[in-house]
């Protein structure tokens, strides 16, 4: 899921050294619907979702949708109940944007729209309704949130008691109706959901148990049930999570070892839902986490570094000795930033704090290094915001010369 609120500190993404070529270049879209606007997400053919602060002081906040690859004009999602607050969180690839919504009495619910006809009331994606006997008695739950988006716009999230206790649920493409993935009231909490090329869509849960930890799980339906399987925990490891969930049924994550002095992180990659994982240790000893996995299973990884700052690798999970992985220095003059996602062709999205101080989304890969977007609209700071899966397009959000916050894309090349 990308985050929906905006900021202009403390981003980022990684680099190698700074190429002065600028293949790719922001364009805003011909017509906001909104004041501020910032997009969340982009698919792979271009249409992007997003959400717009208004230009009034009482409104809620607008979600949208728009062809980014034409940079059209932005189209106002609608709300589940009028007069009540949405926002758009993700996008699949075919179209289905995720979000969130409230309904007249103000309970919270997770909805989806349809990228082609933005003015159509969501889907609702409706809790887990009363039952008879197993559990006995148990009323209705109140409320859901939506998660998780894979490519074909199957969903999960949570499906809410009174208690605020969370069930996670499953959401088949165009269906509000909830399917029980994890046990009543357990708080198993969705991390992703994929969508495998055979089989039905796994989805990976980070599951509280009884050590005061969580057991990282993957759940796929088996006839009208889903069943758990418990991904392994690697030698000496006190516990995981599991992050992203790819098509190919791979899975990755972080886990936890038990130090002297610290609690050291590790990044993991479960080749399959039943595999040993292979971890990430390196020379340092130094901490390090996941961020990000693309289809071709080379996870994104930040590294803990001396001078408390984040340094960013590129690693190919591998049952070699010697761990595979690419160091991506920041750009020279840079010494913030942060990195977010990793698309097909190892296209990384970065947003660095240049030499001058001001934010500046850039990209990096092995064969052309970073490569810098130039700001426009007479303004200085730009981020990157999401990059679609198979690395042909990437959003952002820009500052103008009068600060006004306008969402862009850009075609790369």
């Amino acid at each position: 899921m990308k985050p929906s609120v905006i900021t202009i500190v403390g981003f980022g993404l990684y680099a190698t050294g700074l190429s002065v070529a600028h293949a790719a270049a922001w364009v805003p879209f011909s017509a906001t619907a909104g004041a501020q606007c910032a997009p969340v997400d982009i698919n792979n053919t271009g249409i992007t979702a997003g959400n717009c602060r208004p230009a009034s002081t009482t409104a809620n906040n607008v979600p949208w949708i728009a062809d980014g690859a034409a940079h059209g004009a932005q189209s106002a999602l609608t709300s589940l109940t009028s007069g009540q607050p949405c926002s758009a969180y993700a996008l699949s690839n075919n179209g289905k944007v995720m979000g969130n919504c409230k309904d007249a009495s103000n309970s919270h619910f997770g909805v989806a729209w349809d990228a082609t006809s933005p003015a159509t009331t969501p889907i609702k994606l409706d809790p887990l309704p009363a039952t008879l006997l197993i559990p006995l008695l148990r009323p209705k739950d109140v409320a859901t949130k939506a998660v998780a988006i894979n490519d074909q716009g199957d969903m999960a999230g949570s499906s809410l008691n009174a208690d605020n206790q969370g069930t996670a649920v499953f959401y088949a493409n165009g269906s509000g109706t909830p399917e029980r993935v994890s046990d009543w009231g357990d708080n198993c909490a969705v991390a992703d959901v994929n969508s495998p090329t055979t089989g039905t869509p796994q989805l990976a849960l980070n599951c509280p148990n009884n050590a005061g930890n969580t057991t990282a799980r993957v759940a796929e339906k088996n006839g009208l049930f889903y069943s758990m399987t418990d991904l392994a925990l690697p030698t000496g490891a006190s516990y995981c999570t599991v992050t992203r969930a790819i098509n190919a049924s791979s899975f990755v994550g972080t886990c936890i070892y038990p130090n002297s002095a610290v609690n050291v992180t590790k990044s993991a990659f479960w080749s399959n839902k039943t595999a040993v994982p292979v971890v990430l240790t390196l020379s340092s000893g130094s901490k390090n986490m996941a961020i990000s996995i693309n289809e071709a299973a080379r996870v994104l990884v930040s590294q803990a570094t001396i001078d408390g700052r984040n340094q960013y690798m590129v690693w190919v999970p591998s049952p070699l000795p010697l761990p595979l992985f690419r160091t991506i220095p920041l750009p020279s003059g840079s010494a913030w930033g942060e990195a977010g996602a990793i698309s097909s062709g190892e296209i990384v999205g970065l947003n660095v704090l240049n030499s001058d101080q001001h934010s500046q989304g850039c990209t990096w890969t092995q064969s052309t290094e970073t490569v810098c977007l130039l700001p426009i609209g007479g303004g200085k700071n730009s981020e990157i915001k999401a990059v679609s899966k198979n690395g042909a397009y990437m959003a952002g959000m820009i500052l103008n010369a009068t600060q006004t916050v306008i969402a862009v894309t850009a075609t790369l090349p």
